[in-house]
């Protein structure tokens, strides 16, 4: 995306996500928009549509499109939130680097696909309603981007501080996104066998186990999994 989309994008994404309005704004009103179908009625009606209309008129091109749908795809999930606690979440995520729409906006563009940004879309809802934590955010933002969505049910297989044996093949995606780490049980103990023929060992034991743990970043997923993906 050209700088020019990006600075614009920057600014109206301020102005919607502290807007009253944006709880009035569905999909297939951004959609009306993007096909130049939005009436005079409803921008009457819903005035903060007016910044959506004019950060579409300076877009250049299909995949500058495709952005600014999947932006507001991430916004609407954020409608129902109280405008404050929306303007929280992006002050939340200003440091010197770039203020917390910049943030968000740098976080779309790595989603390929609408539906991870619905799903980045309730986790910044999770945010800036408080329920999770900026670190957990920040690497939940992460696992989203660089996951498989599919994939991300097998955490339901793990609880919180369990261990359980698995097949590694099963379960290599959440490992490479370190959701779950390998640890290793204490050796079996050393014992003489009773051998029953001269090919049995004269000892047994000392083997070790290798089962797996939810991880931090593991746990704050399963946790929030039903509201990340709500059935």
């Amino acid at each position: 995306m050209i700088p020019k989309i990006k600075n614009q994008m920057n600014d109206e994404i301020e102005v919607l996500i502290k807007s009253e309005e944006l709880k009035e704004i569905t999909i297939d009103l951004v959609e009306k928009v993007l096909d130049n179908e939005i009436t005079d009625e409803v921008l009457k009606e819903i005035p903060v549509l007016k910044y959506l209309v004019a950060f579409k008129k300076i877009y250049s091109s299909y995949s500058d499109r495709i952005f600014i749908k999947k932006a507001m795809n991430v916004l609407l999930e954020l409608g129902a939130v109280d405008w404050n606690q929306r303007e929280e979440l992006t002050r939340e995520l200003n440091d010197d680097n770039g203020s917390g729409a910049e943030k968000i906006l740098m976080a779309i563009d790595k989603l390929e696909t609408i539906e991870k940004c619905k799903v980045f879309g309730r986790l910044c809802r999770l945010k800036a309603l408080r329920i999770i934590e900026l670190n957990d955010f920040l690497r939940l933002t992460k696992v989203i981007q660089d996951s498989y969505l599919e994939d991300l049910c097998l955490v339901k297989d793990f609880k919180k501080g369990i261990s359980i044996e698995i097949y590694e093949g099963d379960y290599i995606s959440l490992i490479i996104l370190g959701l779950i780490f390998q640890e290793p049980s204490e050796p079996k103990e050393i014992k003489r066998n009773n051998q029953q023929n001269e090919d049995d060992p004269e000892f047994i034991g000392g083997k070790i186990e290798f089962n797996y743990l939810l991880s931090d970043t593991g746990q704050a997923l399963l946790k929030n999994y039903d509201n990340l993906f709500p059935s």
